[in-house]
């Protein structure tokens, strides 16, 4: 099973809470800060991925900072 996701060289990495029913998980590539993204289907946890990475780089647009570059890393 794979339980990653990648978007524009960030990767994010899900599980699922079996009890909550939700699909969870984090940007695994950047240390600065912690993106988290959910959703109740694959599908909805994937776009949430895209969405945050589109919001967080815009963000740092809007604001005149460098957004933190993702770390190349391995994916199995």
């Amino acid at each position: 099973m794979n339980n990653t996701v990648e978007y524009k060289g960030y990767v994010g990495e899900a599980s699922v809470d079996m009890e909550a029913g939700w699909i969870y998980g984090r940007v695994i590539n950047i240390d600065r800060d912690v993106l988290t993204f959910r959703g109740e289907t694959p599908a909805e946890a994937k776009q949430d991925f895209y969405s945050l990475i589109d919001e967080c780089l815009d963000d740092c647009v809007a604001s005149g900072t460098v957004a933190e570059a993702p770390k190349a890393i391995a994916i199995s």
